[in-house]
This record gives structure tokens, sequence and C-alpha cells, in this order.
């Protein structure tokens, strides 16, 4: 399986893991698992994401967020999730980007130190019911219409950038832009 495994910044000595899955049939009990802390790993909608590198940068900002003992939220994996939205708000960053009960296809991010990767990974494909996905299929998973709408992304802007390139440039800039 092409997993997408690499280093995020070296600062932080953390390596990322991306697994896609399709036809996720025990959603509910994943959720559960990863509220409990009995995963750990961030899972998100697989329908929000355009292209691997959204999830890397937010997995780095929140890698990085980590490191220095700045992190906003209670884990590096909801630190993901709310990096990866426009809202400010906690809340609304977990329940719009992390996985509801009707979610079946969805986007695991490991983060690890080197060496960890296969035992973290053995723990979440043995809690996942579903179909893994090579990450190169992860565009067709994606809602355009449902990212544009999140990441309020209007037709002028595609005219001049990719969706993936105009959403990477809101995660990277979430600090210091007001969303419309």
């Amino acid at each position: 399986m092409d997993d997408h495994s690499a280093e995020l910044d070296e600062e932080t000595e953390f390596y990322y893991t991306l697994c896609l899955f399709a036809n996720v049939e025990n959603t509910s009990e994943i959720r559960e698992k990863l509220v409990a802390g009995e995963l750990r790993c961030c899972v998100v909608k697989a329908s929000l994401i355009t292209d691997a590198l959204q999830a890397v940068v937010a997995a780095n900002k929140a890698a990085l967020n980590a490191t220095r003992n700045r992190l906003i939220t209670r884990t590096v994996y909801t630190e993901i999730l709310f990096y990866l939205s426009m809202s400010k708000n906690i809340s609304r960053s977990l329940s719009e980007f992390g996985i509801s009960d009707s979610d079946r296809n969805i986007l695991v991010i490991l983060m690890h130190k080197l060496g960890e990767r296969q035992a973290m990974l053995d723990e979440v494909l043995g809690s996942v019911k579903g179909e893994r996905m090579p990450i190169s299929r992860l565009p067709e998973f994606t809602d355009v219409n449902l990212v544009k709408k999140t990441y309020k992304i209007d037709e002028d802007e595609l005219r001049v950038s990719s969706l993936a390139d105009a959403v990477v440039s809101r995660i990277s800039c979430k600090e210091f832009i007001l969303p419309k």
C-alpha cells in the first residue's frame, strides 16, 4: 500500500504516515476510541481533504506546537484537526473535520517518532474495519463543493490557483488571517 510517510520539520523529530480507508463500517467505534484516548492518531473526514499536502501542513504545525509546548488543544492529534479548520473555535474545528458516525471514508494521520511507525500502524489497522486504499486515490473522495464552502473559496480564486493550493495557503496562514 502506498502510505504517504515522511519526516516533518526536523526540529520536531516527528514523522507522519497517512492511511486512507474507504467503506469503513465502524466509525462510531473508532470515534469512541479516539475520544477515550485509546487510538493514537488523528482521523479526518476524507471528503474535506484535497491533497496529502493539506494534511501534512496541518500535521507539521501541530508537531511544531507540541515540540514547543504550545498546544492550543489537548493533544497533537486534535491540534491537526484544529489546523485543518479555518475556525479558531476548537469545538467547531473538531466537529467539522473529525469523523462522525455516518462517515465511511476516512484519512488516518499518524504522528510518530523514528521506529514507532509499525506499532502505531498495526494499532490502527486492527481498529479500522474498512478497505485500505492507496493515498494516491485521495482526490476521488474529496467533496469539492464542501471544500470550497468550508474554506470559502470562490471561482475567481480557482482561475489563478488550484483548489489544493488555495486550501494549503489558508492552513499555512491560519494565525494571520481572519476568515471572510
